[in-house]
C-alpha cells in the first residue's frame, strides 16, 4: 500500500475531524443546556448528581473520540513498531484442530471470550496485530475477559481445513479472526478484512476493536468511527 499523502487529502481529513469533534461538542453543550432548562423550570425527573455524571461521561467520550479521530487522520509510518525477529507467535508445528478445541473448552470454563487468529510469521500485519494484543493497555483490559490463540496458515496452504470448518475465509488476506462469546457461541469473524491492514493500526485502535466485542458484541474495524 502507498503511504504517500494525496494532494488535498490532508485538508479533507482535517475538515472531517473538525466536523466529528464539533458534533460531539455540540451534543454535550445541547444536552447540558436542555437539562439546565428543565431544572430551572422545575420539570426535571432526574437528580442533579445524575446529570453531572452523564455530562462527565459525555465529556470523557468526546475526549476518546477526539484521540481516535486524531490517530485515524494523522500520518503514520507503516510498520512504526519494532518487532523482535526471534518472536514467532504462530506455531508452524501445532495441531490446529486440537489447539482450537482445547482453547474453546478453556475459554468456556473460564467464562471468557475467545479470539482465534489465523496468520503466519512471515506476515507483518499478523505479527503487528499480535504485538498490539500483548501491549500493556490491551492486556490490562483483556486479562480476565479474553483468551487468544494463533493458528498458522503457512503460505495460505496450511490449516485451511480448520479455518473452513469454522467458516473462516482467507480470501481477504490475513490476519483473519473468529470470535466466540463466553458461552462458546459464535460471535462473528473478520472475513471482510477488518484486521488485514493491522500494520496501520495503533494499540489504542486494537483496544477499541476488543472493547467493541466485549461491550457491544460487535465486530467493527479498528479504524471505524461510530
Amino acid at each position: 500500500m502507498n503511504s504517500l499523502a494525496v494532494p488535498g487529502e490532508s485538508s479533507a481529513m482535517q475538515q472531517s475531524q473538525t466536523k466529528v469533534i464539533s458534533f460531539v461538542a455540540g451534543l454535550v453543550v445541547g444536552i447540558a443546556a436542555y437539562h439546565a432548562a428543565l431544572i430551572a423550570g422545575g420539570k426535571t425527573t432526574v437528580n442533579e448528581a445524575y446529570l453531572l455524571e452523564q455530562e462527565a461521561r459525555l465529556l470523557e467520550l468526546e475526549g476518546e473520540n477526539a484521540e481516535l479521530t486524531n490517530e485515524l487522520f494523522s500520518p503514520r509510518a507503516v510498520g512504526g513498531i519494532v518487532l523482535n525477529e526471534a518472536d514467532a507467535p504462530y506455531d508452524e508445528t501445532a495441531d490446529a484442530s486440537a489447539l482450537i478445541r482445547d482453547a474453546r473448552e478453556l475459554a468456556q470454563a473460564e467464562d471468557r471470550f475467545l479470539m482465534v487468529t489465523f496468520g503466519a510469521n512471515w506476515c507483518l500485519d499478523c505479527r503487528t496485530l499480535h504485538h498490539h494484543l500483548t501491549t500493556e493497555p490491551v492486556v490490562d483490559y483483556t486479562r480476565d475477559l479474553f483468551h487468544f490463540v494463533n493458528v498458522d496458515v503457512g503460505k495460505l496452504n496450511q490449516n485451511r481445513d480448520a479455518a473452513a470448518r469454522l467458516g473462516v475465509s482467507l480470501d481477504r488476506g490475513i490476519p483473519v479472526a473468529i470470535i466466540f462469546d463466553p458461552d462458546g457461541n459464535l460471535l462473528g469473524t473478520t472475513n471482510d478484512g477488518q484486521l488485514e491492514p493491522a500494520r496501520y493500526f495503533s494499540s489504542k485502535q486494537i483496544l477499541k476493536f476488543i472493547r467493541d466485542i466485549a461491550e457491544r458484541r460487535m465486530i467493527v474495524a479498528p479504524d471505524a468511527i461510530d
